[in-house]
């Protein structure tokens, strides 16, 4: 059955409704007489049962500005100065100033931290002799060099930044239609250039489109009719995530526990980050520990992918490294 969603023609259609595809739409809506829908399915409540995954179904994301890359420090503060306007615009709480500390073997690249930091007034501090008496239910790797980003930083809920970027978009106009999108085609009329089809045979007329599905581009044969046989080249790699359990009174007393970027590698890692206590929707409290580029693996195909995410499970010695890491930087657990 196919239905044509009231003969309506959009300026734009955003195929996609997860990070990346809910902020484009909230962005296209604010520029004036441009209509926009974002299309894309919410998150599964059960992961058996569908094919589509996001990597923003989670509570916690490290956000932070110091960088010896200046376009990622242009970029990230410019996003850190937005989140704020958009929490105030929707009501929606997004981010935790936790602060961030970040960890480097490296003493030349921490000095370049530091002083871009100074360059920029990004108030960076190094901390690398005194972090015991700021942090004293920490431990860090011997003779790490440290820098303490105690402004602008923190860790953000990637759930509540897709609903705010949404209900902004809404707010502007913006039509939410939370289905998957199953292929784009050519218009074959004059009244628009493209035409966006649903699995459940909705199809959205538009004048552009613009495709955030993130790896689902080179999974999906969402351009089967632009261009036959076309596939994004992209490289799709795995992470793996070790989550330690603690108690409520322990989360408490961990309050002032910054997020961590480490550039300094343990064992057969490489570095990692870790990301402060959050209560999870299962009312529970962990500490969030990801990896760097060591235990990557590429997946290359939908049932390869769907099956990553199913499982739940990473790559078994990933998760026991992960682990150890996060007890050695906190000695207590």
């Amino acid at each position: 059955m196919i239905l044509i969603m009231e003969e309506k023609v959009f300026d734009l259609v955003v195929v996609g409704a997860g990070l990346m595809g809910s902020a484009a739409a909230f962005h296209a809506s604010q520029l004036s007489k441009i209509s926009v829908c974002l299309v894309g399915p919410p998150e599964p409540k059960n992961r058996q049962e569908v094919e589509i995954f996001g990597c923003w179904h989670d509570e916690g994301r490290v956000y932070y500005r110091i960088s010896p890359l200046h376009t990622w420090q242009v970029v990230s503060s410019r996003s850190i100065e937005r989140l704020a306007n958009l929490e105030e615009l929707t009501g929606i709480k997004i981010c935790t100033k936790t602060g961030c500390i970040h960890i480097y073997k490296d003493k030349k690249k921490h000095e370049e931290n530091i002083e871009v930091s100074r360059q920029l007034d990004l108030e960076g501090q190094d901390i690398s002799h005194t972090w015991k008496n700021i942090f004293p239910f920490l431990n860090m790797p011997e003779g790490a060099s440290i820098c303490y980003e105690e402004k602008c930083a923190g860790h953000l809920n990637p759930r509540r930044l897709v609903e705010a970027h949404q209900k902004a978009a809404q707010l502007a106009g913006t039509h939410l239609l939370k289905e998957i999108v199953m292929t784009v085609r050519p218009s074959e009329t004059m009244m628009h250039r493209w035409e966006v089809v649903t699995e459940s045979g909705t199809v959205l007329q538009c004048q552009q489109v613009l495709v955030a599905t993130g790896g689902y581009a080179a999974l999906k044969p969402l351009f089967q009719h632009v261009k036959p046989g076309f596939v994004p080249k992209l490289e799709l790699r795995t992470q793996t995530v070790a989550f330690l359990q603690i108690s409520e009174e322990e989360a408490h007393r961990l309050w002032r526990m910054p997020c961590m970027v480490i550039r300094h590698p343990f064992k057969n890692l490489d570095g990692g980050y870790v990301v402060p206590p959050i209560k999870y929707p299962d009312g529970k409290w962990y500490v969030k520990m990801g990896h760097g580029r060591a235990y990557e693996e590429t997946r290359s195909s939908l049932a390869e992918v769907t099956h990553w995410y199913q499982q739940q499970s990473g790559v078994p010695e990933c998760v026991q490294q992960l682990t150890q890491y996060l007890k050695y930087l906190l000695p207590e657990h």
